[in-house]
C-alpha cells in the first residue's frame, strides 16, 4: 500500500475514532450516573463504580460503533473535498489509492465491530454479572452493622449482634416480606460463601417462621443448617449464564457439536449481521462522498444526518424483519443501494463529461 493510501487511512481513522471517543465518553458518563447507587446505597467505592460502568459500556458502544465508522469516513472525505485534496487525487489519476484506503478502512472497521459484537461485549457482560454477584454478597456480608436493623432492599431486613474475624455473623436475623407468605429466619451463626451455583447464605442452629396470607397463622420449622441462595433474594446475586454472556466461539462450538438451539442460531445471525451492516454503511458513505464537486456555496443536507437517518431506518427494518437470517436483508439492500449510487456517480464523473465533449 502506497503512502497516499496510508495518509488517507489515517485521516479516516482519526475522524472515526474522534467521534467514537466522544460518544463512548458520553455513554460511560451515563452509566456512571445510572450505577451511582453502588456508591450511595451499597457501600462500594468509586473504583467499583467506574469499573462497573466500563463493563456495561461495550453493550451500548456496539450500537454506535458502525455509525461512527461511516460518519468518520464521510467526514474524512468531505475534509479532503474542502481542502481540494480530493480534486487533486482525481485529477492526478490516483483514484486507485483512494479506493484502496476506503476498502482497507472498511475491512478494519468491520473487523473491529465483529470483535466487539462477538467477543468483547459477551465477555464484558459475563464479568459484570460475576462482579455484581460479588457486590450483592458483599452487601449481605459487610453492610450489616452489629446491633442495627438494615434494610438492604425493599422488604428485606437483616440484623446481627456481632461479626467474627473470619466473617461469621452471630445472632443472625432476616425478615423477608417480599412475598405473600412472610418468612422470618433466626440463626445462631451465619456465613456467606460461593459454590458452582452462586452465592449461598448458610444458617446454623436456627428456625424459620412462616406467616400465612392475611396473617392467617404462624408456623415454625427448626433446623441445624439451612442454605439460602442469594440469587433468590437479590437479582444482582445471580450468576446464571444467559445467552448474552456467551461469546460467538461458544455458540459456534454448540453448532458444530449439534447442540445449538434456535435461539443460539438467531443470536449468531444477529451478531454477524453487524459486520455486514458496517460494510454497507461504509460503502454508502464512500459512494456519497468519494467524488469531488464544485458546489461550494450551495446549501445541502449534512451527510452526517443522512447517515444517521439511514442507520436508524436500517435498524428498524432489521428489528422487524423476523430475526434469524432475515437480519442480513436490510444490510444487503443497503449495499445494493450504495452500489447503485456509486455507479451513478461514476457515470456522471466519466461518461457524461466525455459525451459532452464529443457532441460539442
Amino acid at each position: 500500500m502506497d503512502r497516499l493510501s496510508l495518509y488517507l487511512q489515517r485521516q479516516f481513522f482519526a475522524q472515526a475514532l474522534t467521534i467514537f471517543a466522544a460518544g463512548g465518553a458520553l455513554i460511560w458518563l451515563m452509566q456512571l450516573l445510572r450505577l451511582f447507587d453502588l456508591v450511595s446505597s451499597k457501600g462500594q467505592n468509586f473504583l467499583t463504580l467506574m469499573g462497573q460502568s466500563a463493563l456495561t459500556t461495550p453493550t451500548f458502544a456496539r450500537s454506535i460503533l458502525y455509525v461512527c465508522l461511516a460518519i468518520g469516513l464521510a467526514r474524512g472525505l468531505r475534509a479532503l473535498q474542502a481542502s481540494r485534496e480530493l480534486h487533486t487525487i482525481h485529477a492526478a489519476q490516483r483514484v486507485s489509492s483512494l479506493w484502496k484506503a476506503i476498502i482497507a478502512f472498511s475491512i478494519v472497521g468491520a473487523a473491529a465491530v465483529t470483535l466487539v459484537t462477538n467477543w468483547i461485549e459477551p465477555q464484558s457482560r459475563r464479568i459484570a454479572a460475576d462482579w455484581s454477584a460479588e457486590i450483592a454478597a458483599d452487601v449481605v456480608g459487610r453492610a450489616l452493622v452489629p446491633g442495627r436493623f438494615t434494610e438492604i432492599e425493599d422488604g428485606l431486613v437483616f440484623s446481627i449482634s456481632a461479626r467474627q474475624r473470619d466473617g461469621t455473623l452471630v445472632d443472625f436475623f432476616f425478615d423477608d416480606s417480599t412475598t405473600e407468605t412472610r418468612r422470618t429466619y433466626f440463626a445462631q451463626t451465619a456465613s456467606v460463601f460461593q459454590d458452582e451455583t452462586g452465592y449461598q447464605l448458610i444458617l446454623n442452629d436456627g428456625a424459620i417462621q412462616y406467616e400465612g396470607a392475611n396473617r392467617s397463622g404462624l408456623s415454625q420449622i427448626r433446623f441445624a443448617q439451612y442454605h439460602i441462595s442469594l440469587a433468590s433474594l437479590l437479582d444482582a446475586a445471580s450468576v446464571s449464564r444467559s445467552l448474552e454472556q456467551a461469546d460467538s466461539f461458544e455458540l459456534l462450538a454448540r453448532v458444530f457439536a449439534g447442540e445449538a438451539e434456535d435461539r443460539d442460531i438467531r443470536a449468531l445471525h444477529e451478531r454477524f449481521a453487524d459486520t455486514l451492516r458496517t460494510l454497507a454503511m461504509c460503502a454508502l458513505a464512500a459512494a456519497m462522498c468519494a467524488f469531488p464537486d464544485g458546489s461550494r456555496g450551495r446549501r445541502r443536507v449534512p451527510v452526517e444526518l443522512v447517515i444517521l437517518l439511514v442507520a436508524f431506518g436500517e435498524q428498524a427494518v432489521s428489528a422487524f424483519s423476523g430475526g434469524g437470517a432475515a437480519h442480513y436483508l436490510s444490510s444487503s439492500v443497503l449495499i445494493v443501494i450504495a452500489l447503485a449510487v456509486l455507479l451513478a456517480r461514476l457515470r456522471r464523473a466519466f461518461v457524461l463529461p466525455r459525451f459532452g465533449r464529443v457532441t460539442r
